[in-house]
């Protein structure tokens, strides 16, 4: 994925991020991803425990946009 088109979805948060591992990260609001040329930054939540992850962004495989915790 290009920066840019993850850029403009960050606007429809929440988002499900999916990696080509088969992680998933679901990003709340807007203010919880910055994103690079080359990977993002993302505030998630880990068993109730915000922490900080670092993907890169040509294995993104799929975003969700509107997305819920149970997508």
């Amino acid at each position: 994925m290009e920066s840019e088109e993850l850029q403009e979805l960050i606007s429809e948060c929440p988002l499900q991020i999916r990696m080509n591992d088969g992680r998933e990260y679901l990003v709340e609001k807007p203010e919880f991803i910055v994103v690079g040329d080359y990977t993002a930054g993302i505030l998630i939540d880990d068993a109730g425990v915000k922490r900080n992850a670092v993907i890169t962004l040509m294995n993104i495989t799929m975003v969700i946009p509107h997305a819920s915790a149970g997508n």
